[in-house]
């Protein structure tokens, strides 16, 4: 969208967040329970989830602010295994200089300090945002500075301490932004920490959005703004006792427009990506590993298999779990029957269309759920949205799929909706993700292959826990199919001939 010239603005009070916020606000908290419910803080498990959360947003800040490029594969590799040179040379998918390693390894330690910072509940301070900008760059020598002429050139980054020049950043559609003129950022910095410190009783998600945006609209450090921002917001959920969130590649544009809409004076659009994010992160932490590490002992095979037995039990016996299983269930098989309606009335919609070029064009839909042996079909799939959505799926009774096949012009798209239990035993946890392909071939054996062209991402997600209802969520169940929809059927049109 076409931004006016923007001059820089005081720091002023939270203006009152109403609206379309309300029930994604709500979802976090609902999930926030549940997540409380079934994840101890005190197990290895645990631990080993939030650094690998902590991982991920170190080495996508910097993505985020192009400081560097990680290919997809090796991200994953460092994430699973460590920011290491070993887990590089392990991924076989791209390269990484140690200098990035380095940066990113920076950048993680930050946010384990950050994360001591929260977990001690200490009063938020300009200089202890010094203290993160230092943190963050610290392997940082220059940025990339603007001279009057329009000259680029590399400056000494100045680590823990303000800017000492005015600046302001041109948007694509060649509009000014103006940042806090270089005099005024120790006034509004302590400014913006008065009024933060005195709006404790804010929803941590609505805060953390107004302290990230006015931070970045004072602009108050030569670089690294932006990763002290998203720092900034993880301090705020983690001493809220939330999950760190990631705002990773392929949310980039978004997040940009986000900024955008809340300097224009509307914070929603910030704080609904904020929700969904940390809906995401939450997720992402009721992943149990099935032996914690070491847990075996020295035993061997049967000692192994003796520690899987005895999670099963304690899953399975677990407080409350038999009733977050039934009503999740329950809930599931609501949704489930839904969306195969929505489906089909959409299918014989996109089916009359196609018949203008195709006579023969068909549409079907089908739906499976538990406890039909069907519900275990589409593994690969059910997994690589998982995985994209950043999730543990839980497969021990299958999914609940629903499946739009389109065939025009001997030509096949799969569009796929699953509903998959998150974590394992009963989380009491439900994510709803999508995915599509379109068959290329089928060979003697029967089997066919087939091309990817839409798969969830993070926020392309929907979830419920065992509380809520079917329609707390069915309006944005309807954007989501929508939204992929047109993604899908875009991609399997070009490729008609």
């Amino acid at each position: 969208m076409d931004m006016p010239d923007s001059e820089w603005v005081e720091v002023e009070p939270l203006p009152h967040v109403n609206g379309d916020v309300r029930s994604v606000l709500d979802s976090v908290a609902s999930l926030k329970a549940a997540w409380e419910t079934v994840v101890s803080h005190n197990t290895e498990s645990f631990r080993e989830s939030r650094r690998r959360g902590l991982r991920r947003h170190a080495i996508e800040t910097g993505i985020i602010e192009r400081l560097y490029d990680v290919d997809w594969g090796v991200t994953e590799a460092l994430v699973a295994e460590g920011i290491t040179a070993e887990a590089v040379a392990r991924a076989n998918s791209g390269a990484l200089g140690e200098d990035v390693l380095q940066t990113i390894n920076s950048q993680y330690d930050a946010l384990q300090f950050l994360s001591e910072v929260a977990r001690d509940k200490t009063r938020l301070t300009t200089s202890l945002i010094k203290q993160l900008h230092h943190a963050f760059t610290r392997t940082q020598r220059t940025y990339t500075a603007t001279g009057p002429n329009g000259m680029r050139f590399e400056a000494t980054l100045l680590h823990g301490e303000w800017k000492q020049q005015s600046n302001h950043v041109t948007r694509p559609d060649g509009s000014k932004l103006e940042y806090t003129p270089a005099d005024q950022v120790q006034p509004q910095m302590d400014r913006l920490v008065e009024l933060y410190n005195e709006m404790g009783d804010e929803d941590p998600v609505v805060r953390s959005a107004w302290l990230h945006h006015r931070f970045v609209r004072i602009h108050p450090f030569q670089d690294g703004n932006g990763r002290v921002a998203r720092g900034l917001t993880l301090l705020t959920l983690l001493s809220a006792n939330l999950a760190p969130l990631v705002v990773d590649r392929r949310e980039r544009d978004r997040y940009i427009e986000c900024l955008d809409r809340a300097n224009a004076g509307d914070l929603r659009p910030l704080v609904r990506f904020f929700a969904e994010l940390e809906i995401v992160a939450l997720r992402s932490e009721l992943e149990r590993p099935a032996v914690e590490r070491g847990g075996a002992g020295s035993g061997g095979a049967l000692a192994v298999l003796d520690a899987h037995i005895d999670r099963l039990r304690n899953l399975r016996n677990e407080k409350g779990a038999g009733d977050r299983r039934a009503r999740i269930e329950s809930l599931a098989n609501s949704i489930h029957g839904r969306i195969g309606s929505w489906l089909s009335a959409f299918g014989d919609h996109v089916q009359e269309r196609y018949r203008a070029i195709d006579p023969s064009a068909s549409a079907l839909t089908t739906s499976v759920g538990p406890p039909d042996d069907k519900a275990r079909w589409w593994r690969r799939q059910v997994v690589t949205t998982a995985r994209s959505v950043d999730f543990y799926v839980n497969l021990t009774d299958g999914v609940w799929w629903s499946q739009l096949r389109l065939d025009v012009l001997g030509q096949r798209l799969r569009y796929l909706v699953f509903l998959q239990k998150v974590g394992h035993g009963e989380s009491g946890v439900l994510t709803l993700t999508v995915y599509a392909e379109v068959v290329e071939k089928t060979g003697e054996d029967g089997r066919d292959t087939a091309e990817q062209i839409a798969v969830s991402s993070p926020t392309e997600s929907v979830t419920w826990t065992y509380v809520d209802s079917l329609e707390t969520q069915w309006e944005r169940v309807e954007e989501l199919l929508d939204d992929s929809l047109v993604v899908a059927l875009d991609r399997f049109s070009n490729g008609l001939s």
